[in-house]
């Protein structure tokens, strides 16, 4: 591995209102789990700054990090008006004088208003200085809410100050990625953090139309495993020198305007990894010698949400990249329109790499019995081994009667069928016990299945989206390692956004390769023929 050391650019200290036991709040807490991801040093803010006090949050965290050289204070601000924080100038010379490298608007928690009216006259006194703005617009009432970002707003701060550095962090980024890139054509003082764009190929799409320099990189620890979006970075086609810059170049770059931050990235010793795969994650090492196997993929052109086109020979190198032998797939285009279309695409790239896609007949079932059943006769003489049937989306009742018509035909071929949420845990109880033949595996992660599970052999749980901390560990005890498959949600998600909660686990290495391909590889034996 290069000596590449990685700068977070999002962190929070201290307990927050929807922490749930066991998650790290401490200095000393946060610093292991960092050491554990490989993180050298960190930006970052009190969870009373993000959540309720700015004024208490920013003298706590001076106080939480003085003794620990590797995690740099951020300040949270607001509009000046209600006189909480001190005046600009007064904010500024304690900033520099205290080490705090950047200030974060919480707009969306503290109704925060970006126009002119609202937040300049704090504006002018950052970016005089040019002090980094982070601009977050997530509400800690509403959590998990995408596409949150005021883009008119971040557009407005970036033309009126384009000296100043501004970096937008959210949730994710999602539907709104058309708008993220004409802001970012429109203001070349944009970046963002990376930890938002967990999507397909977004990494190099951003770097080779915009340029490395407007990506930084954020853990979210400790809401989220740090290992997704570190991984999604560290294994993205782009160069060793974007990868410094995106890692913590950046980083270090835009805090170099407070002489009071001292950077001790390279002075850091990581301890030694846990296991092999742990090791290959963290020190970004070759995986093509391995042999895993993904039971969620999709094949297609695009959909609303903008995938950057990929056709199958390339999703083959990506998958070859990751030492996948064998993924799952069905339509893109199903998803959102015409399913024959999109189940046409995937019997064509189940055609070209038989050995490479296993396909999936793609379902609508407010189409009908009757245009089901010949979707599924038409997918089965095309080769598909599966079916894919994403209700949720398509607007029919998750427990709809059709729901049984898809169950039974996979039943008396011995298929394997996905749904994207199955209903309540008496519903998939009901169906797999009532079609034995059929392997059924959940389209995303849920706990609400575990009494199912040791009920009958025929339900899988994919690990699709394992997002928050440590929830690889805690499906492992819920479900064993043996009832749980890989699903990278390729091309919507990046591959290593979805591996990386399996590698960085901290379970036993024979239980990762269980989930990253041994459980999947014994099914296609048996099912699908």
């Amino acid at each position: 591995m290069s000596d590449i050391t990685t700068f977070d650019a999002c962190c929070t200290l201290g307990r927050s209102v929807r922490m749930t036991e066991g998650r790290p709040e401490t200095p000393e807490a946060i610093l292991a789990e960092m050491d554990h991801f490989g993180i050298h040093e960190a930006l970052v803010v009190d969870s009373l700054s993000r959540e309720a006090s700015p004024k208490a949050g920013n003298q706590r965290i001076i106080e939480r990090t003085k003794d620990h050289p590797r995690l740099h204070p951020a300040w949270a601000g607001l509009m000046t008006h209600s006189h909480e924080l001190p005046p600009p100038e007064e904010l500024l010379s304690q900033m520099r004088e205290l080490g705090v490298g950047a200030l974060f608007l919480f707009y969306g928690q503290y109704d925060i208003r970006l126009s002119d009216w609202g937040i300049d006259d704090l504006l002018e006194v950052l970016a005089e200085a040019h002090v980094p703005l982070f601009l977050c617009p997530s509400d800690w009432r509403e959590p998990g809410k995408v596409n949150a970002s005021d883009w008119e707003g971040v557009v407005g701060v970036c033309r009126r100050f384009p000296e100043l550095p501004v970096v937008v962090t959210e949730n994710r980024i999602y539907k709104s990625q058309r708008a993220v890139y004409a802001a970012m054509a429109e203001c070349p003082n944009l970046k963002l953090d990376v930890s938002a764009l967990w999507l397909h190929k977004r990494v190099e799409f951003i770097c080779r139309e915009f340029g490395a320099d407007r990506l930084v990189w954020g853990s979210q620890l400790p809401e989220r495993n740090a290992g997704v979006p570190i991984m999604q970075v560290n294994y993205s086609d782009i160069s060793e020198d974007e990868l410094a810059l995106v890692a913590g170049g950046n980083m270090r770059q835009m805090l170099s305007w407070n002489e009071n931050i001292r950077f001790v990235g390279k002075e850091v010793e990581l301890p030694e990894p846990d296991d092999p795969l742990h090791r290959a994650a963290r020190e970004r090492l070759s995986l093509r010698g391995e042999e895993f196997y993904d039971c969620h993929g999709h094949i297609g052109r695009s959909t609303p949400h903008h995938v950057v086109e990929d056709g199958p020979a390339d999703l083959v190198r990506e998958m070859d990249k990751f030492g996948i032998r064998t993924c799952c797939v069905f339509s893109l285009e199903g998803v959102f329109a015409d399913e024959t279309f999109g189940n046409d695409l995937t019997a064509e790239a189940v055609k070209e790499f038989p050995d490479r896609f296993v396909g999936f007949t793609l379902l609508n079932p407010n189409h009908g019995e009757r245009l089901m059943r010949e979707e599924m006769e038409r997918g089965l003489s095309m080769g598909m081994k599966g079916i894919k049937l994403i209700c949720s989306y398509h607007g029919y009742p998750t427990e709809g009667p059709l729901i049984d018509v898809a169950c039974e035909f996979a039943h008396a071929h011995g298929q394997f069928i996905l749904n994207h949420q199955w209903g309540s845990a008496e519903q998939i109880e009901r169906l797999c016990t009532t079609y034995p033949d059929a392997c059924f595996f959940t389209g995303h992660s849920t706990a609400a299945y575990a009494q199912v599970t040791k009920k009958v052999d025929n339900l899988f749980i994919c690990t699709c989206p394992f997002l928050n901390w440590r929830q690889t560990e805690q499906y492992v005890e819920l479900y064993g390692a043996d009832r749980i498959l890989f699903g990278s949600d390729l091309t919507d998600l990046p591959i290593a956004w979805g591996m990386a909660q399996i590698l960085y686990a901290r379970i036993p290495e024979c239980d990762k390769r269980k989930i990253l391909g041994e459980n999947l590889k014994a099914l296609l034996g048996k099912y699908g023929k």
